[in-house]
């Protein structure tokens, strides 16, 4: 595990050198505190105004024990779950990461409300 935290901070302290880095956050297991021997380590990186190129560039820093995935690239349950269960590891400007907390949160109670309706009139 020394090791595994080791190369995540190396990680993360090239991340969040990229001038687009919003923040930084584990997630998944790790951050649950629920994580198995055959656990990866889930690394999710918000970027302003993300490229093509800007993507490729931290999604190179994947490893096979260290998953790094592009936040808006996230399905909206999962970026639920990056803010409600996830630890910071970076936090570049607080601003726009509440901004995007709040967008989250607000879309998912929108969604959220809409498949309970669904299920209720599908399921009974």
């Amino acid at each position: 595990m020394q090791k595994l935290t080791e190369k995540v901070e190396r990680i993360v302290t090239r991340i969040k050198t990229h001038p687009n880095v919003i923040a930084i956050y584990l997630f998944g297991s790790y951050a649950k505190g629920e994580q198995t021997p055959m656990s990866d380590i889930d690394i999710a990186v918000i970027l302003r105004n993300p490229t093509a190129e800007s993507e490729a560039e931290i999604a190179s820093f994947s490893s096979p024990n260290i998953e790094v995935v592009l936040f808006h690239r996230l399905p909206l349950y999962i970026k639920f779950e990056v803010f409600k269960y996830g630890k910071e590891l970076f936090v570049g400007d607080e601003e726009e990461l509440l901004q995007i907390k709040m967008k989250v949160m607000r879309e998912y109670l929108d969604t959220t409300h809409l498949y309970r309706t669904i299920s209720s009139e599908v399921l009974g």
